[in-house]
């Protein structure tokens, strides 16, 4: 049976490897067709228009910076605190520094700035939930609990990345694109966590 470090790092080089083959996608047109009918079918899916917020600047700082400070003063977990800062802002610095070396355009009718591909919302909710997830499944003995809580947080950071789509400001391409880069940066994040605490 693989160890848990080893399935991170393994989970790590698939979503990266699929990451890079939407990459690749996007770049040579091959999803248009894909994101103009996805376009048009979530456009009607205004449900999700709410679970925005959950990818929002302020709620993910609000969040990881609670998590930090619940870490120290229940845990005295340094390298927890350091992981929470390290793959939030990391991963929102790699999500900047992408979006401005592809510079693909967001669809023709959003009402906001900015390039689209990779969707920050879809990379860093996914990054913070699933750490969220993680430390909060680690104080529950049941593995059908820590299976519930992966499964309640991965639907949330779902959910975030979808509102995009109703949102009509990102094309489906670029929220799989945020998906599959965000669970390779924190599968490798939490691989090394558990490497230096154990």
């Amino acid at each position: 049976m693989l160890s848990m470090n080893r399935r991170l790092w393994i989970t790590a080089a698939m979503s990266l490897s699929l990451f890079l083959l939407v990459w690749t996608g996007v770049a040579a047109g091959w999803t248009e067709r894909m994101d103009e009918e996805g376009l048009r079918l979530f456009d009607y899916w205004n449900w999700l228009d709410p679970f925005t917020f959950l990818g929002n600047g302020k709620t993910i700082g609000t969040i990881s910076i609670m998590l930090v400070i619940g870490l120290w003063f229940f845990r005295r977990d340094v390298y927890g605190m350091v992981l929470v800062v390290a793959a939030v802002g990391g991963g929102y610095g790699i999500n900047e520094w992408l979006k401005h070396i592809i510079g693909r355009p967001r669809p023709p009718h959003a009402e906001i700035g900015g390039f689209s591909f990779p969707s920050g919302h879809a990379m860093i909710g996914t990054i913070y939930l699933l750490i969220l997830a993680y430390f909060l499944a680690q104080t529950r003995t049941k593995r059908g609990e820590r299976t519930a809580i992966y499964g309640v947080f991965g639907a949330l950071a779902l959910l975030t990345g979808l509102s995009r789509l109703s949102l009509q400001v990102h094309y489906p391409s670029d929220v799989l694109g945020g998906f599959l880069l965000g669970v390779a940066y924190v599968s490798a994040c939490l691989a090394l966590y558990r490497r230096f605490t154990r």
